[in-house]
């Protein structure tokens, strides 16, 4: 065994003390860096995909009367969002007509405008000979699509409520409709004895509605491969400083 002299011992538990000193301040130093990662690998969190379809709506059916001196006028309303197309169809037959069904014959008009102001259309016809029969269709189309999304919530109801409608610029707004008619007949009689037509407007749309549908692939839990933090039975990280100061056999002279 090697004898060490009293100095060469001082300076060796010297070495000693001051390696211990360092990794318990290292050792210290993690312990902080440790508690603030752990909770947050914690998460209940859920994903759900938005996925927008085409859904179908309608309008109850309009039935009236335009006067050749009191056009119809009217306003309706859309409660969905997210409105991509409305079709209106208006029909109508011409009550009077001379010279076999085919002198005499009236015209509608109508014009619709959206609440934005920027979607408008105005749309004349003739009655039929022969028939009498009339009919205006026109589509007023809102180019836009809703992007896919992904909402993270703890549940299905939760992500129901962070669900946006994307546009809803025309939702409950007014969407102004005017249904005039000219008179066809020239002689006066026949004129004075014409006061107008009857009509229907049938209103249609399309509108994308969003269905919400979970993400298992990006759902994440609780991390459950670390112990307790506060374990007893879990086996203490030796730091490194200590695990050299053991491995040298230095320990003995402390």
């Amino acid at each position: 065994m090697i004898s060490l002299k009293k100095n060469d011992k001082i300076i060796i538990i010297a070495a000693v003390i001051i390696l211990v000193i360092a990794g318990v301040g290292v050792a210290m130093y993690q312990s902080p860096k440790t508690e603030n990662i752990l909770p947050s690998t914690i998460t209940s969190e859920k994903s759900f995909n938005v996925i927008w379809t085409v859904q179908n709506g309608s309008l109850n059916t309009i039935s009236d009367f335009a006067g050749k001196k009191s056009p119809f006028g009217k306003t309706v309303v859309i409660s969905e969002a997210n409105v991509h197309t409305i079709t209106f169809d208006l029909s109508w037959a011409d009550d009077h007509m001379t010279v076999f069904k085919r002198m005499g014959l009236d015209s509608l008009t109508l014009e619709v405008t959206m609440p934005d102001g920027v979607y408008y259309f105005t749309e004349t016809n003739k009655s039929a000979p022969g028939t009498g029969e009339g009919t205006i269709t026109k589509t007023i189309v809102k180019e836009i699509i809703p992007p896919e999304t992904t909402i993270k919530a703890d549940n299905e109801r939760e992500a129901q409520t962070k669900l946006n409608m994307y546009d809803d610029s025309w939702t409950d707004k007014d969407i102004t409709i005017n249904v005039s008619v000219q008179l066809g007949e020239i002689r006066i009689l026949k004129k004075i004895r014409d006061k107008g037509n009857d009509f229907e407007l049938k209103i249609s749309y399309q509108y994308y509605n969003g269905v919400l549908e979970e993400d298992k692939t990006k759902n994440t839990g609780g991390d459950t491969s670390s112990p307790p933090e506060d374990d007893p039975w879990v086996e203490q990280e030796i730091p490194p400083y200590m695990s050299m100061i053991i491995s040298t056999g230095c320990g003995r002279y402390v």
